[in-house]
Order: C-alpha cells, then structure tokens, then sequence
C-alpha cells in the first residue's frame, strides 16, 4: 500500500504542486517520498529532509510517459511506476510533479506492527522514513522526524496519518 494521500489540514484542499527532474538511474512510482539531492529529484531516505510525494511522471515538456523507462518496454506499459536512465538528467530529462505542502494527509505503511515501538500508533508521535515509501515503525519519537503522525488511520488500522514534517521546501 506504500504512502497515499488521504486529504488535507488545509480549508482550500489543494495541493501544492512543483515540478523538478529526476535524478539518473532511479525506479520511481506515482506517491513514492522525494527528496532534491544535486537539483534533481531522489528517491526519500531516513533522515533526509523531505521535498514531497511524487503525483504524477511527465517529459520535461509536461507529456505523459508511454512506457515503464525499462529497455525494450512495451509502448502503453507505463502504469505509476519509471526507471530513468542513466542520463536522465542531462539527455532524457524525465520529472515528477510533486505535492510538497506540509498540509497534505497521507496514511502510511509501517516498517513493522503499527504500535510495536510505543507511540508509533499516536497522535503526535514523528518518525522518519525505512525507505521511499515505508515509514520506519522503530522511528517513533515526540521530538523531531520526517512526518508527523495523527494516529492509527480509521480506514486501516495497520497505517497511521501523517503529514510532511521536515520539509526541504518549507524548512522545519
């Protein structure tokens, strides 16, 4: 299930979008956690500062993808998911919009038994990143982490709601 976008703290609902190019040789999919690394777009790690969550894949001239990125895909393969090459920054130029509002909820996908390290399943509770789209459950602390947790989501009792808490755009 990963991380997905579930609503929003904010009374306008949308999401703030910005468009940046992915970095080479990196499989990417549609709500994966983003960070900027060099300019360009990397997958998200434990720690990192946060610039927000993949909503879409496009041609850095705003066209959809045709296929997964792979060598010898299928035209109409592409579903959520491209590998880039290893030029992507300089030849292909593949990039990502991203929601990077501090605003946007998300239920996301525990490292382990949501609960297991306590406060994992509260509200107030921050924890980082296992990787691009897993929250690492052994991360739970009331001091400072990538997201913000808002407790165990009512939809699915195995994630938890969070929000971007250490953005890369809006600071910490």
């Amino acid at each position: 299930m990963a991380i997905t976008r579930i609503g929003t703290l904010s009374p306008h609902g949308a999401p703030v979008q910005l468009s940046r190019i992915l970095t080479s040789s990196i499989t990417v999919t549609v709500n994966d956690s983003v960070k900027l690394v060099l300019g360009f777009l990397s997958l998200g790690t434990t720690g990192a500062l946060v610039f927000g969550h993949v909503m879409g894949l496009g041609t850095e001239k705003g066209m959809g993808l045709n296929t997964t990125g792979a060598t010898g895909a299928e035209i109409g393969s592409f579903i959520d998911t491209f590998a880039t090459s290893s030029t992507n920054t300089t030849v292909a130029k593949v990039k990502a919009v991203c929601d990077v509002s501090k605003f946007t909820l998300y239920t996301g996908e525990e490292s382990a038994a949501i609960g297991t390290t306590t406060g994992s399943n509260l509200a107030g509770y921050t924890q980082d990143l296992s990787d691009e789209d897993t929250l690492s459950e052994s991360s739970a602390v009331t001091t400072t982490g990538q997201y913000m947790g808002h407790g165990v989501d009512p939809a699915n009792s195995a994630q938890v709601v969070i929000n971007i808490f250490e953005s890369q755009v809006f600071g910490v």
